[in-house]
């Protein structure tokens, strides 16, 4: 980042001298402790230009490494199995489907969740989310709460409790975990057979082993028809992708 903004302050003083030195009958001479001067008052001069280009060149530079990184992934699609097991919502047969890695003691995936919700609500025929567990070994709450998740998705309520879960991100505990499954009126016992059950701890284990083949290393990570994409992108980058697939589809 420093480098970056010496090269653009850089470029700034360029564009001054440039101006400096045109108005000058030949060629300026200038010392290099005078430069360093005149660098120094144009800075101090133009405090809010040289924070406004900063923060459009990074801008930019992001869209461009987005841009490209969303290209390779169409280019290089991936293949992404859904087995029995894995909680899912919309048309089983919609024509994009929407493959969810995420953590839930992370806000970045409690944002992406809100996210894909909200596609979920535009594209109600031709979307069906699929949802994968990647806990990171940081949170120490993300085990617990993914255990507790697929638990209550044996009784029928897995969405329900996952919009629990995201809604406290922050605070996830033991207790919590108790509470929500007696809100959400569960039988109490196969709650925590279930959510202790060797059955589900290989499956948390399975989608963080399909991540890693996958090399999704961060949450949250989506595939969608193939394409990969990373992080909890707006929800125009996501509408951008799912037409361009739907595109696809009616050209086929």
């Amino acid at each position: 980042m420093k480098n970056m903004a010496i090269s653009i302050i850089g470029s700034l003083c360029i564009i001054f001298f440039s101006q400096v030195t045109a108005t000058a009958d030949g060629p300026a001479a200038i010392e290099e402790n005078k430069l360093r001067e005149i660098v120094k008052e144009v800075i101090k001069e133009n405090p809010k230009l040289i924070y406004d280009t900063v923060n459009n060149y990074t801008r930019n530079q992001r869209k461009k490494k987005q841009e490209k990184l969303l290209e390779e992934s169409f280019k290089n699609r991936v293949k992404d199995p859904v087995a029995d097991n894995n909680p899912t919502k919309g048309p089983e047969d919609a024509l994009i489907t929407i493959i969810e890695y995420t953590d839930f003691e992370c806000p970045y995936c409690a944002r992406g969740a809100n996210t894909v919700d909200k596609i979920m609500r535009i594209y109600p025929e031709k979307v069906r989310l699929v949802f994968k567990n990647l806990p990171l070994s940081f949170h120490k709450q993300a085990i617990p709460a993914a255990r507790a998740a697929l638990a209550a998705g044996k009784q029928g309520k897995f969405w329900q409790y996952h919009d629990l879960l995201f809604k406290n991100f922050s605070g996830l505990n033991e207790g919590m975990f108790l509470n929500f499954a007696r809100d959400l009126g569960f039988d109490m016992g196969r709650f925590n057979t279930d959510r202790n059950s060797e059955e589900i701890a290989k499956q948390i284990q399975s989608e963080q082993a399909q991540a890693a083949v996958l090399k999704l290393t961060g949450t949250p990570a989506f595939v969608v028809n193939g394409v990969v994409i990373r992080g909890a992108q707006s929800l125009d980058y996501f509408k951008g992708v799912i037409d361009r697939l739907l595109l696809e589809k009616n050209k086929n």
